[in-house]
């Protein structure tokens, strides 16, 4: 299920927004804004639009905090983003502080952050000293570092996403707070 595009998730990745701006090669400002567009139609919850971004063959993998087997092919990252949109995950933040492009690459660092119910962050390592209510909701964040491979024909090839350490729990989310993070009918 599509949904608008919160203005408090777009500022955040605003850098890469400029850098498509100030961008003057075509081939390298074509990246940019194919990794612009694939980062907003995933926010959004548009799984078609953002598989039209991708390869017909997409690979992605997690290392460092993360560490798992990341989906590989078509069916298995459409499969990924589905769970991404049913579980809320989708609709996060992602404040780039770095964004650095070439012909192949576009690689964006930053601070991702997440609204995950005390139960979800139970069954996983965190940081934090919040003790975690099951049922409420808490912001998570992450550093973090992506490589967008970039094929020759300006679609993205797949993701490596390099997780720096584990979600940190920041604090507990009150009601209507942050209603752009977590699934739609967050409480």
């Amino acid at each position: 299920m599509s949904t608008p595009l919160s203005p408090e998730a777009a500022r955040t990745w605003q850098l890469l927004a400029d850098r498509v701006a100030d961008e003057r090669d075509p081939r390298v400002k074509g990246n940019l804004e194919m990794v612009a567009r694939h980062v907003e139609a995933e926010v959004r919850g548009d799984i078609p639009d953002l598989m039209s971004t991708l390869t017909a063959e997409p690979s992605y993998s997690f290392v460092g905090a993360t560490d798992s087997v990341g989906p590989e092919g078509y069916e298995a990252v459409v499969g990924h983003y589905e769970w991404l949109v049913a579980t809320g995950k989708n609709r996060l933040e992602f404040e780039v502080t770095r964004v650095v492009a070439d012909e192949q690459t576009v690689i964006t660092e930053g601070v991702f952050r997440h609204a995950f119910t005390g139960e979800t962050l139970l069954g996983r390592r965190f940081t934090g000293e919040v003790e975690l209510d099951p049922i409420a909701w808490y912001l998570a964040e992450y550093q973090a570092l992506v490589v967008w491979r970039m094929s020759s024909d300006g679609l993205i090839e797949g993701e490596d996403i390099y997780a720096a350490e584990p979600p940190r729990v920041v604090g507990r989310l009150a009601p209507g707070e942050r209603p752009h993070l977590g699934p739609v009918n967050r409480d």
